[in-house]
């Protein structure tokens, strides 16, 4: 599998035996969504191919035929005429009804597999590793995927179905044409060729342009969500945002405007002059066609026929080759896709349900981390034990490496250098829910899941169902009961104005939300709980302080609030992911040192 740091080159063109493979693999998700309805796609393309040639030599049929009526006055050749026009109508109608039917199929077919492929990118999404999908080169994949390769498998399926329709077509052409005038076939096939050299230059040119201006369409898409997203919108009105960021959104349309329109202009200009070049092709074919008429060679309905033939065949080798064309584009941007779905996702799952020493707990060996592109680490060397039933507080200013702690903690990174092990097993080798099951964590900033109550809870648990119990025992310790009893539909309650009947709660509402989801899952014998006061009125704070833990559940408190940590059996400060000093409040208080300053910072306001 390729790195996420090399997927992507500077010249993003893939090579040949990656638009080979990616041609393949898309087929082959087409052969597992529906192959009965591509089948039915393939036949109803074949059929709708050798009807126009059959109209047009049915049509030179009934021209001759109308002629020779003209030429005889006898009711038989009038009857023959007739006859060719109903056989040209029913020919004209079951092809209107085959088109009908194609575009019926192949919408069914542009859902169904737009769905799948959708939820082959949703699905690798949600394997990367947080690291993984942290890196901004998978951000700039993830975009390209849902931009564009999850359209692009189906473009690349309907011009697979373009090619048959074409080379049937122009089969059927051939056939027709080598009995009357052979050499007009070879003028059929120049006439096709100059479109075609326009459109495989330039399919590779739109490519790079589109693809190279990534970076500009995420800024974007996040100057609209500025603008549009109620969560930025009390800040954004406030302090007069609007226009400064229209003006920059305004900006980075015109400069990828500008780009775009060198690149249509130099596309219109060429493509203007191959098409003239193209029906100069065909008039000369045309002229000599009327000319031999004229001399008596063809008749006039083989004329009519022929001037079709030649028009319909120039058309069937424009639209091969530009099916093939089209299908280049469409491969490189399906590369795309499976050079995200081939990402490696940083995830190696482990497969082990249980540690070699029960009862150990949770313990930090000598763990290092640094972030990709970070100057220094975020954690260094750092070493601690939570035995079972303990608890420990983090404190430390902002960047001192409290959250990281908490990533590493619960299995979200891997360290660098060290080992963080649960009851003496590292947390890599443990199976993710077994893992999961152990350990529950609020994460600051915390996710407010617009959803109803109960799939906020839930979460926790991974959308599983809680009974009514378990329920009521998560709200309470997550101190919440007040507020979901106040709720018309309780537990079942939509959250957030995004939905007409949703209803809005203010931070600490949503801050309660997160605590009960953190102690959803009874069976977690480690909770991990950040800044988990930090939108609590006071009342509620020390209503959480006072809270006991379960029997044998051991927990990790981060606060800013030095209070909070008074009852922790061990302290941790942590200064530029170090340890620099560690024991209970009344130890580090006896100390003088680091956290005794930043207690009495705190503690001075009161005194006054």
């Amino acid at each position: 599998m390729p790195d996420p740091d090399t997927a992507i080159a500077d010249d993003p063109v893939p090579p040949w035996r990656d638009r080979v493979s990616a041609a393949a693999r898309t087929l082959a998700i087409i052969a597992r969504t529906r192959p009965g309805l591509t089948a039915a796609i393939a036949a109803l393309t074949i059929i709708a191919a050798l009807l126009p040639p059959a109209a047009l030599y049915i049509s030179k049929l009934l021209i001759d035929a109308v002629v020779a009526a003209i030429d005889t006055g006898l009711d038989a050749d009038r009857m023959v005429a007739l006859r060719w026009v109903v056989v040209e109508a029913a020919i004209l109608a079951v092809l209107l009804v085959v088109r009908r039917l194609l575009l019926f199929e192949k919408a069914r077919l542009h859902a169904e597999l737009g769905f799948a492929v959708a939820r082959l990118i949703l699905d690798k999404a949600s394997r990367f590793s947080l690291a993984r999908i942290e890196l901004p080169r998978v951000q700039e994949m993830l975009i390209h995927a849902k931009q564009f390769a999850a359209a692009r498998p189906y473009a690349l399926v309907v011009r697979g179905f373009d090619v048959l329709q074409a080379a049937v077509t122009l089969i059927s052409i051939t056939a027709l044409l080598a009995a009357s005038a052979p050499w007009l076939i070879i003028l059929m096939l120049l006439g096709g060729l100059p479109a075609f050299i326009g459109n495989l230059r330039f399919s590779g040119d739109a490519y790079r342009f589109y693809t190279a201006r990534s970076p500009q369409m995420r800024e974007r898409n996040y100057l609209e969500s500025l603008v549009t997203n109620e969560a930025a919108a009390r800040e954004r009105l406030h302090y007069g945002l609007g226009d400064a960021l229209l003006g920059r959104y305004s900006g980075l349309f015109r400069d990828m405007y500008r780009g775009d329109q060198k690149l249509q202009g130099r596309q219109a200009v060429i493509g203007s002059l191959l098409g003239v070049l193209g029906s100069a092709v065909f008039l000369g074919g045309k002229l000599w066609i009327v000319a031999v008429t004229i001399a008596g060679r063809f008749s006039l309905g083989q004329m009519t026929m022929l001037i079709g033939l030649l028009k319909q065949g120039q058309n069937a080798v424009n639209a091969l080759l530009g099916a093939f064309t089209g299908s280049y584009e469409d491969i490189l941007y399906v590369t795309r896709l499976f050079a995200l779905l081939d990402l490696e996702e940083g995830r190696n799952a482990g497969t082990l349900m249980a540690g070699p020493a029960p009862g150990d707990g949770l313990r930090f060996d000598a763990v290092s981390f640094t972030y990709p592109g970070a100057p220094g680490p975020a954690l260094d060397r750092v070493s601690f034990h939570l035995s079972p039933g303990t608890r420990l507080g983090l404190v430390g200013i902002n960047g001192s490496g409290k959250t990281t702690l908490v990533k590493l903690a619960a299995g979200l990174y891997q360290p660098d250098a060290g080992r963080v092990l649960l009851d003496g097993l590292s947390l890599a080798e443990w199976e993710p829910t077994a893992l999961a099951r152990r350990i529950g964590v609020m994460f600051q900033p915390h996710v407010n899941f617009k959803l109803s109550v109960r799939d906020n809870i839930e979460a926790g648990i991974g959308l599983s169902s809680l009974s009514p119990d378990a329920m009521e025992r998560a709200l309470a310790s997550g101190l919440a009961t007040e507020l979901v009893g106040s709720l018309a539909e309780g537990v079942e309650t939509r959250l957030s104005k995004r939905f007409a009947e949703g209803v809005e709660l203010s931070g600490g509402q949503w801050q309660r939300l997160a605590m009960a989801r953190a102690h959803a899952n009874e069976d977690a014998d480690i909770l991990i709980l950040d800044e988990p006061t930090a939108a609590l009125d006071a009342e509620a704070e020390a209503a959480f302080m006072a809270a006991p833990l379960a029997p044998g559940r051991s927990l990790i408190l981060i606060s800013h609030r030095l209070s909070n940590l008074r009852t922790a059996d061990q302290i941790i400060l942590l200064e530029h992911g170090r340890i620099i000093e560690a024991g209970n409040h009344e130890t580090l208080i006896g100390l003088g040192g680091a956290y005794a300053d930043l207690f009495a910072l705190q503690a001075d306001p009161y005194r006054t």
